[in-house]
């Protein structure tokens, strides 16, 4: 992939993602740490998870993989964190 395709494709992922960590907090009362999509799997909110699954539909499963990502990235923060 072209590095400005690339760069585009990383700022949508962003965007998409701070637009979900703000409804998440602003009107489901969530942390801004986690996007709605985390939340609706660990909180197993099946009309929540059936909607956004629908809408990322060449996903198996997109709020598992959410909650996922979120996971791996606070590992790395905090394996990060150790090393200095």
């Amino acid at each position: 992939m072209k590095r400005a395709a690339y760069i585009f494709w990383r700022f949508l992922e962003m965007a998409v993602s701070i637009l979900s960590r703000t409804f998440n907090a602003a009107i489901l009362g969530g942390s801004t740490h986690q996007t709605t999509s985390a939340r609706f799997h660990i909180e197993n909110w099946t009309r929540g998870r059936r909607i956004v699954n629908a809408f990322f539909f060449w996903e198996a499963d997109h709020c598992k993989r959410a909650w996922e990502i979120e996971v791996f990235h606070a590992a790395r923060t905090l394996e990060m964190a150790g090393k200095n």
